[in-house]
């Protein structure tokens, strides 16, 4: 079963990442690069995907390494294939061959070596959703070594899922391409859920954003314990309940805060 892997947003920043300490996560200590001048931080969980925050340290570099069908500091998903799946990245491509599928590698150490393992991706050149970058992920063995999981102050223990601020009908390739049928718009990526606009009612449209990836919801054992450490953060409703919205920068998702 296809699950996801990272979710990352770009303008994560000194001051933003400043933020999110502040909000009581843990972030990991080891910073990333990535082609394009991107430095990488992550946000991680016991069970299901990371939060990436990305900041570009040259625009350059960046604009000369986006992909074909990447819009430029779009926020963008990983889907992973388990080792299990019973398609592999070429099964993929031939049957989403209208999408423009290519392939790359990726090897853990960095090198450009042959044979050596490490990530193996399958991007579209027809995105599968509007201005967010989606890709599938499949993870050679050995493995590396998973950082150790931290327990975040504010109580946050994962991802519920993702709200787009499109219509259902702009994630039917989202839902093809991991087997699933949406019930009324809504479906499942490995525990995640995903979103259209129709549950937006619930709670106010972000101003300034970019993207339409809106916000990622995240579950919480106590919104009061949370607001501790965000005492400004917006009361709202998400689904008739009761959430925390905190906004970070134009061109990311926000985060919403619900209790469960």
């Amino acid at each position: 079963m296809p699950r996801i892997g990272n979710i990352y947003g770009h303008g994560f920043d000194k001051a933003q990442i400043s933020l999110m300490e502040r909000l009581g996560f843990s972030i990991r200590p080891q910073v990333s690069t990535y082609a394009g001048a991107q430095e990488c931080r992550f946000i991680d969980f016991e069970k299901g995907p990371c939060l990436e925050l990305v900041e570009v340290r040259s625009r350059k570099e960046y604009l000369d390494f986006v992909p074909e069908g990447m819009r430029p500091y779009c926020p963008g998903i990983a889907v992973v294939l388990s080792k299990d799946s019973e398609k592999d990245l070429p099964t993929f491509a031939r049957e989403f061959g209208e999408w423009h599928p290519y392939a790359l590698h990726e090897n853990y150490d960095g090198t450009s070596d042959p044979g050596k393992p490490g990530w193996n991706y399958l991007n579209f050149g027809t995105p599968v959703v509007p201005d967010v970058f989606i890709w599938l992920t499949t993870i050679d063995e050995p493995r590396p070594a998973r950082a150790p999981i931290p327990t975040h102050a504010n109580g946050v223990s994962g991802i519920l899922g993702l709200v787009f601020d499109l219509e259902s009908s702009a994630l039917k390739r989202l839902a093809e391409l991991v087997g699933e049928d949406p019930v009324d718009g809504v479906f499942d990526i490995g525990g995640v859920k995903v979103w259209s606009r129709k549950v937006m009612r619930d709670f106010p449209m972000t101003e300034g954003k970019s993207f339409p990836l809106r916000a990622v919801v995240l579950k919480a054992g106590s919104l009061d314990h949370f607001r501790t450490h965000a005492e400004d953060a917006t009361e709202t409703s998400f689904m008739s309940r009761r959430a925390l919205h905190i906004a970070t920068n134009g061109l990311s998702w926000d985060l919403l805060i619900v209790q469960q």
